[in-house]
């Protein structure tokens, strides 16, 4: 318990750091800080690139059309968003949720990297390319094109600890299409199957 309530503090400090960062021009336009939510004791983090309007709106990650997609693709393989933990590349959102940029990723990721340093998950879910592109690339692991790789289970320490890593389509990929809506429940599948087999 005591480990918890320490865990909750650094990661609550986190949160209010994060509402207060300056360190790139992303927090000019935006309305709140989305740091992220879930779990303690998740043994899946996922990972997205940057909040969206309705994130932006109520200072919570993955609440908008894209949000409904992942939340019943939890359900779909046996979790809940109180079981895991979300968050994203950059903490603000991008102006026009334009892609962000890379100074503003090296700008933003060190919250990311102490959220995962806390909560130490055993498996990273980076959700479309940019989160892929930023966890792979701390392992030396580069990729063209997301579907290539998405669903494929990598192992290594991106964070200083032992982790596997699947990467998986971005929700928002099935608004635009909604044919990829099969290719990303398969991620998903695989995503249950491997929680299944780190169980045992």
């Amino acid at each position: 318990m005591a480990d918890n309530e320490q865990s909750r503090a650094i990661l609550d400090q986190i949160s209010s750091q994060i509402m207060k960062c300056r360190r790139c021009p992303l927090w000019e336009e935006a309305t709140h800080g989305v740091p992220g939510e879930g779990s303690l004791c998740a043994r899946v983090m996922f990972i997205g690139e940057a909040p969206g309007e309705q994130e932006d709106s109520l200072g919570r990650p993955f609440v908008g059309r894209a949000g409904k997609v992942l939340d019943s693709l939890l359900t779909g393989t046996g979790l809940s968003r109180d079981a895991v933990f979300i968050a994203n590349i950059v903490k603000h959102r991008p102006p026009g949720n334009r892609d962000p940029l890379p100074d503003e990723v090296t700008a933003c990721t060190p919250w990311l990297e102490q959220q995962i340093n806390t909560i130490r998950p055993p498996l990273l879910v980076p959700l479309g390319r940019h989160a892929t592109r930023y966890v792979l690339g701390r392992m030396g692991v580069e990729f063209v094109k997301i579907t290539d790789i998405s669903g494929t289970v990598f192992e290594g320490e991106p964070f200083g600890f032992p982790q596997k890593i699947i990467p998986a389509l971005h929700p928002a990929a099935t608004l635009h299409n909604p044919r990829s809506r099969e290719h990303l429940e398969e991620d998903f599948r695989r995503i249950g199957n491997l929680l299944t087999e780190m169980e045992q």
